[in-house]
């Protein structure tokens, strides 16, 4: 798809309204609805890997050529939107190419949005490996089998793959970028599966995110641990990304907005205590970074297999098509991760409400995180896309 294809990214996530950046105002919203510190010492991802970068690269880029190119493309946008974009990370085979902060600085944390689904999905992913989980045919009904009261046969019958692939015929995000609205009120888990589907699971790709916080809610079932707590040894400490002293705040909790707004690392929950699967996860850019090295890398860090390698290329392979789906941001969806291409090399992506990415372009051995002040309407996906197509991969010499 041309980066030029959509227009606007009020479709990206729910978190454009329910948790928006999450700062005192807009966390509080989050509020009326629902009715870490520390960061890595060291911004090295780790050594480079053993295998050797592709042959799409004819010669080792320039990071001041790619550098430049960044540059120029940003101060080219007239909207001005774009002075929200906070920082720019390009590496290649784990070389940084370009460390690009605005208005900011590495240690400073963002809310990134919808790139939480990804970071769910890796986590699920995990609790398959260790069989925690037991397949992707999976149903609800088994998965959450405390909710069984709450599930007519339809929604009994979704599948974790269903649910991975947002074809579970769930109620879409609303056309204005909000979230449906079974994520209110005390029981959002409960209120998702009472409010059931409205298409047949399984037809059709919808972008729902209370599909994504179904699956957070099946994790700690599976692994009697909140996402954070499971995720701690998993995932988040062999990539050295430090949540020890993480805010959690409940999405009731009013007191806590502050809390966010000052913290490092944070994971909201929503108000039974459900960490939010699909949006405000906050965190450093250099550690969204962490996250695409992670999946190029095939799922190893540091020599260990942190996330199985199957898991990597099931999720970044095309599973749906969305061509057809309203809002949609890439020709295809695998579990959680958008799956694209730019200027034809194969591509994925998590992306999130505001221009929040996380894109990985295999053969140039490409990773690229964008991190923006998710505050103004007029950010077009264009203008993120574009960054990537028209200014970075060739700067790449892809």
């Amino acid at each position: 798809m041309s980066s030029r294809q959509q227009s606007s990214d009020s479709h990206v996530t729910p978190t454009s309204q329910l948790v928006g950046v999450l700062t005192a105002t807009s966390l509080a919203a989050v509020m009326m609805i629902g009715g870490c510190a520390g960061n890595n010492s060291s911004g090295d991802p780790g050594p480079t890997p053993s295998n050797q970068a592709s042959a799409a690269l004819s010669s080792p880029p320039n990071a001041d050529q790619v550098t430049s190119a960044t540059d120029k493309y940003l101060s080219n946008i007239l909207s001005p939107a774009i002075s929200n974009v906070r920082a720019v990370l390009v590496t290649v085979d784990r070389k940084p190419l370009v460390q690009l902060y605005r208005s900011s600085n590495p240690a400073e944390a963002h809310d990134v949005h919808s790139v939480t689904k990804s970071v769910i999905a890796t986590l699920i992913g995990i609790a398959l490996s260790e069989g925690r989980l037991h397949s992707l045919d999976d149903t609800l009904a088994t998965m959450l089998p405390q909710h069984s009261g709450e599930m007519n046969s339809t929604v009994g019958s979704i599948t974790l793959r269903q649910l991975l692939t947002m074809t579970a015929g769930l109620p879409p995000d609303q056309p204005n970028g909000d979230p449906p609205t079974s994520l209110s009120g005390a029981d959002w888990v409960g209120n998702i599966l009472r409010t059931g589907t409205v298409a047949p699971p399984g037809r059709s790709f919808a972008y729902s995110s209370a599909g994504s916080h179904l699956l957070s809610a099946i994790l700690t079932h599976a692994t009697g641990k909140s996402a954070l707590d499971y995720a701690r040894p998993h995932l988040f400490d062999p990539l050295g990304i430090n949540t020890r002293n993480a805010v959690e705040p409940r999405t009731a909790d009013k007191a806590a907005i502050a809390a966010y707004d000052k913290a490092d690392f944070a994971w909201p929950k929503d108000p039974r205590g459900i960490q939010l699967g699909f949006g405000a996860l906050k965190m450093a850019p250099r550690d969204m970074a962490k996250l695409g090295q992670l999946y190029l890398d095939g799922g190893r860090w540091n020599g260990r297999q942190v996330v199985p390698a199957q898991w990597v290329e099931a999720s970044t392979t095309a599973q749906v098509a969305t061509q057809s789906a309203h809002g949609a941001l890439a020709e295809s969806y695998g579990y959680q991760w958008w799956v694209t291409q730019e200027k034809g090399h194969p591509a994925y992506a998590a992306f999130g409400f505001g221009g929040q990415v996380v894109e990985v372009v295999p053969d140039l051995r490409l990773v690229v995180v964008m991190a923006t002040e998710a505050i103004d309407p007029n950010m077009r996906w264009e203008h993120v896309r574009g960054l990537i197509a028209d200014a970075i991969v060739p700067a790449v010499g892809g």
